[in-house]
């Protein structure tokens, strides 16, 4: 097979993918106290519906898993007051008295369990670490119907005002058309999210990838190409401004406090170009030495290992004396395999 049919950089991502990826029992957990939530929000007098949102219902979370989002919405007949199409009440009480409501109910499972008011959302705090560290948060949102135009009011507490948004769209655009594009859009996110925030300063927010996913990310291309368009479908579009909301409800999305647009641009474009160089690549170690810069945390394990483990299949005694020092070279490869299968396992070990 000639070298220019072979995938290398979708390789490599792979493992990365796997190095990124949730623990199922983490998963289930913060599923579990996302319900948890929901289900005392929902018993709230006025409440119509709980939904799901944020990374976790889009499938786009990577380890380690901080927080969950969900939302409550409440009936404007019950709550006419409220909002701008009530009295303009803001949300201030309305959001603290479900906060109440809600944190009572989870202390009756999790009696540690703390919450406070943020500037979207009610976020509620477990206390309970699970044996990998981790101890999912849950946001809550509390919604009101709208009485003209679709999506929803959401709080604005630092403003004391409430905002247009319309979370259970996006949950919908992400989770959709159909199963294979849902997946592989995922994993391009979760790969993108995973290089943009191994910087000390992430010059994009995930929700900014996810919607500028929605238009780069072609689930017919491989996850290598899907990655590098929208990396560099990033860098583009930033360049000419911000991106909409792929609900077209709230206003343009914004880049992370702090960071300037150029930077942005800067940023996202190198990551695009270091794929492009990793798609092109002759050989693994090529597209790893390309993909290293998004991935530092990831890469270099996984490659010492790959390489170490082809070298001890081949008998290549100058790598293995590298990695363990002189002396080593005695070591003969298993007579168990020909030369050839021996050539051939390493290449597959090499490609795994």
């Amino acid at each position: 097979m000639s070298t220019a049919t072979i995938d290398y950089a979708g390789q490599v991502l792979a493992d990365v993918r796997r190095g990124i990826a949730v623990d199922d029992e983490v998963l289930s957990e913060t599923k579990a106290r996302r319900n948890l939530v929901k289900r005392h929000a929902r018993s709230y007098p006025g409440a119509l519906k709980t939904f799901d949102s944020g990374s976790v219902a889009h499938g786009t979370v990577n380890k380690p898993v901080s927080d969950a989002d969900c939302g409550v919405v409440l009936d404007r007949r019950t709550y006419p007051e409220l909002g701008p199409d009530g009295d303009d009440v803001p949300p201030d009480d309305i959001v603290a008295q479900v906060a109440a409501h809600v944190i009572a109910g989870v202390r009756e499972e999790y009696p540690d369990a703390t919450c406070r008011v943020c500037k979207r959302a009610i976020l509620v705090e477990f206390h309970a670490p699970l044996d990998s560290g981790e101890d999912p948060s849950v946001d809550l949102i509390v919604a009101l119907t709208r009485a003209d135009g679709p999506g929803r009011w959401i709080p604005n507490t630092e403003d004391h005002d409430w905002d247009a948004s319309d979370p259970e769209e996006h949950t919908r655009l992400l989770n959709g058309p159909d199963v294979p594009t849902r997946v592989h859009r995922a994993r391009v996110i979760r790969l993108a999210k995973a290089a943009v925030k191994q910087d000390a300063r992430p010059v994009i927010t995930s929700f900014n990838l996810e919607a500028l996913a929605l238009e780069y990310v072609d689930a017919e291309d491989t996850i290598a190409v899907s990655l590098r368009d929208l990396l560099l479908g990033a860098a583009g579009s930033l360049s000419q401004g911000l991106t909409p909301d792929p609900a077209g409800v709230s206003d343009p999305i914004k880049l992370p406090d702090g960071v300037l647009a150029g930077t942005a641009v800067a940023r996202l474009r190198r990551f695009g170009e270091c794929v492009a160089v990793a798609i092109g690549a002759d050989s693994l170690e090529e597209a790893e030495a390309a993909l290293a810069e998004l991935f530092p945390d990831h890469i270099g394990s996984h490659a010492g290992a790959r390489q170490l483990g082809a070298a001890l299949l081949l008998g290549d005694a100058a790598r293995v004396r590298s990695a363990f020092g002189p002396g080593v070279e005695r070591v003969k490869p298993s007579r168990a395999y020909g030369d050839a299968t021996r050539r051939d396992a390493a290449r597959s070990y090499a490609t795994r």
